[in-house]
């Protein structure tokens, strides 16, 4: 009798807490597979928040770490790397290049910007990622948010050319 008490009890506890938990969060998931190209993850006052983790066979990741105590941004298997620059609003800026890069963010708010090939990630937060896939590649890859069906990557002639993507639930747009 004991045990359904106790039983009954955290179920009462723990379901509404972990239905709550799920609505509150409002984090979406980005994945790309196999890209060639170019994926930025936020821009200049719009980081991204959340978790992101994955490897690119070969290319170059900058890494702008808006608020450098709020997480971390590991990378590993890079041929050369720049030393930390720091910025004026208190930010780092860190390039890493080479074959068979792997790289991890912990929780926290930041912008990465891939310019290379076979890109594989998982991304899981709020924010807004700009894909562009390399118009020479036999196959530039494909994404797909929230468990969805994989989508081609938007190829573009210009350069500067990318498609937003955003995921998770966008906060509200800021009025002047």
């Amino acid at each position: 009798m004991r045990r359904l008490c106790v039983i009954l009890l955290a179920s009462l506890v723990v379901a509404p807490c972990a239905l709550a938990a799920r609505r509150a969060t409002g984090d979406g998931v980005l994945e790309l597979k196999d890209v060639y190209g170019k994926v930025a993850f936020g821009k200049d006052g719009q980081p991204v928040r959340g978790l992101l983790w994955g490897q690119m066979d070969k290319g170059k990741l900058v890494v702008v770490d808006p608020l450098p105590n709020d997480g971390q941004v590991l990378v590993s298997g890079y041929e050369k790397r720049s030393p930390p620059l720091l910025t004026d609003s208190g930010a780092t800026i860190t390039v890493y290049s080479g074959t068979n890069l792997h790289f991890r963010v912990t929780g926290s708010k930041y912008r990465l910007v891939f310019d290379g090939s076979g890109i594989d990630l998982t991304a899981i937060g709020v924010g807004v990622a700009y894909v562009s896939g390399d118009a020479t590649a036999d196959d530039p890859g494909y994404y797909a948010l929230d468990s969805g069906n994989w989508v081609p990557m938007p190829v573009f002639t210009l350069a500067t050319k990318t498609r937003a993507v955003p995921f998770g639930t966008q906060p509200p747009a800021q009025t002047p």
